[in-house]
């Protein structure tokens, strides 16, 4: 078989084998307590170190502590994940610190707590100002500015001091020191065709077992929104023997439960291995992965013709379509140039196209954007949809065309196969958007994933829901969507919901949005799946958006002109075109 990028983390992951089996017994004490967790390594990569270095502190030796005390106590100590939270055990009668969970739950909270006590003088209610919310699998969750949620707490006392015998599992910790304390950190999953990884970002505390927390995560399978749009290598109910990952010198051990290997081919494998290298290999501290089942190592056969290592972050190339004077025309390398072989379409007023990654599909809306027309090079001008406020096409990595119609008070899907006619174009049952107007519907560069813009109830929500697709790779319907918290700090430094109605993926986990105005300053925000909304330079009139590989390569188009981010700007790079857009 011919050389090619899947053989190097293939031959890497052999090539180990024989020296880990030597040391994993010796390394079967690295702590795995906590949360999944993101940590940085020593130079000389054998130790993590925990990054939040501030201890805090456990109750008064002295005693005489107020049951308030002590809460507060308690939730101050929620910085402390050292030795599986131990100094938050502290504030806890003995029955409850042996029961109680502290990486069930992380409620991230703005403004100080209110403790509230109860009529009975041993129970309080600890009130909180919550900006978003951690569950055990490190899934992150934003909520809207102003929300609150009240705990229930219980104290009575232990050898005369106040200690906490009721209280929810998981912690408490400020905004600022979730910041410090946790960091986000990507798992990945093949695509249903195997062709490209699929982003699933998690966070995860900064303490030692980060090798061990990402393979448990990623062994308990992808998010809710990206269940059944990827798929992983490893069977379901797969386990890690045993609770920890060595890493000794760069190389890491991955010890699995032996149904692992239960009717699994070489090629399946093969796929393991590399999905283990490439959840792990992006960690400081690991450069290389080794699979054993019972401390032996796992034949990986001889490599399968059929293994293909999946693309990471597709690129988009440099070329993007516009309309210009009511033709179809290529910007490329800072200058306008023709599109060899297809018709004139100035007689639809051509609005939004969309370009093919191979650069053979062309799409776009009439100027009334009720209809939705496919061409190329060397093809003729066909209609295949037609509908009210058809949204701006986007082409997948399978050349299926996609837009979103408006449908009295909602949205319905549409997709077209590649080389499609309009009697072959299908409706998705999408339930969730049969109260919402979609104004954008963008096709992630693997092509697993929806991103889209709805506005619903007067609230404008962009979103991000897993494609599910049939094993023909037919899409046969959307996962029920991850929402991305649209906020800028307002005066008072709270942040606050802003109304967007064009994004556009920018990386595999990053978006750049707008409320586009062709009057007005306007200012366009990126938005992270495991990121703080990052503002961008603010311009005067800015009606529509594009763009390629990175933050640095984003466009936005005025009524005069077509300008490019440079670092916090923005500089004119061409005029007359409109509706810019890169493949994809």
């Amino acid at each position: 078989m011919p050389a090619n990028p899947a053989a190097r983390p293939f031959a890497r992951l052999v090539l180990m084998v024989a020296a880990l089996l030597a040391v994993v017994t010796g390394c079967s004490s690295i702590p795995t307590t906590g949360p999944v967790g993101t940590a940085t390594a020593h130079s000389d990569g054998n130790a993590l170190v925990d990054t939040f270095a501030a201890a805090p502190r456990g109750p008064s030796e002295a005693g005489g502590e107020t049951p308030e005390e002590i809460l507060q106590g308690f939730i101050a100590a929620g910085t402390g994940a050292a030795d599986d939270y131990s100094v938050a055990r502290e504030f806890l009668t003995d029955t409850a610190a042996e029961t109680w969970t502290p990486t069930d739950r992380v409620l991230i909270y703005g403004a100080d707590p209110n403790i509230v006590p109860g009529p009975d003088g041993s129970s309080y209610s600890i009130r909180l100002e919550v900006v978003g919310s951690l569950d055990n699998r490190g899934i992150r969750t934003d909520l809207a500015s102003g929300t609150t949620e009240t705990l229930s707490a219980k104290l009575e006392q232990e050898d005369g001091q106040w200690r906490i015998s009721a209280i929810p599992n998981g912690i408490m910790v400020t905004e600022v020191n979730f910041s410090l304390l946790f960091l986000s950190h990507n798992l990945y999953f093949y695509s249903s065709s195997y062709d490209f990884w699929v982003p699933d970002t998690r966070w995860f505390v900064q303490k030692s077992g980060i090798a061990a927390n990402v393979v448990k995560a990623m062994l308990q399978g992808p998010a809710p929104y990206l269940q059944g749009a990827v798929t992983s290598a490893f069977p379901a109910g797969t386990t890690l023997a045993r609770d920890a990952v060595p890493v000794v010198s760069g190389a890491a051990t991955v010890d699995l439960s032996a149904d692992v290997l239960q009717d699994s081919s070489d090629l399946n494998r093969q796929q393991m291995a590399l999905q283990l290298w490439q959840n792990l290999g992006n960690l400081n501290n690991v450069n290389s992965v080794t699979m054993t089942v019972n401390q032996r190592s796992v034949d990986l056969g001889k490599e399968s013709s059929d293994l293909v290592e999946p693309i990471s972050d597709p690129e988009v190339g440099g070329t993007q379509i516009a309309a210009y004077q009511n033709e179809l025309v290529y910007f490329k390398d800072g200058q306008r140039q023709q599109i060899d072989g297809i018709p004139s379409v100035a007689a639809y007023g051509p609005r939004d196209p969309a370009l093919s990654l191979d650069l053979a599909t062309i799409a776009f809306l009439n100027c009334e954007r009720s209809a939705l027309f496919i061409t190329g090079p060397n093809q003729s001008v066909r209609q295949v949809a037609e509908g009210t406020s058809l949204t701006p096409p986007s082409i997948d990595p399978g050349r299926w065309t996609w837009t979103a119609s408006q449908t009295g008070s909602g949205s319905s899907i549409l997709a077209l196969p590649p080389d499609g006619a309009a009697e072959d174009i299908l409706s998705l049952p999408v339930p969730w958007l049969a109260e919402a107007s979609v104004s954008e519907l963008r096709i992630s560069r693997d092509g697993a994933r929806a991103l889209l813009v709805a506005k619903q109830g007067g609230r404008s929500q962009v979103l991000v829901a897993g494609i599910v697709r049939d094993g023909d790779g037919v899409p046969r319907t959307l996962t029920t969507p991850l929402e991305l918290a649209v906020t800028a700090e307002s005066g008072s430094g709270i942040p606050q919901p802003l109304p967007v109605n064009r994004a556009k993926w920018v990386s595999e986990d990053s978006i750049v949005a707008a409320q586009t105005s062709p009057e007005g300053q306007v200012t366009p925000i990126i938005l992270g799946l495991g990121a703080r909304p990052q503002p961008l330079a603010s311009l005067a009139g800015i009606t529509a958006l594009s763009a390629g590989k990175g933050e640095q390569d984003i466009y936005v188009q005025t009524l005069t002109a077509m300008s490019k981010r440079m670092g916090n700007s923005w500089y004119e790079v061409a005029e007359g075109l409109t509706d810019p857009s890169f493949p994809g």
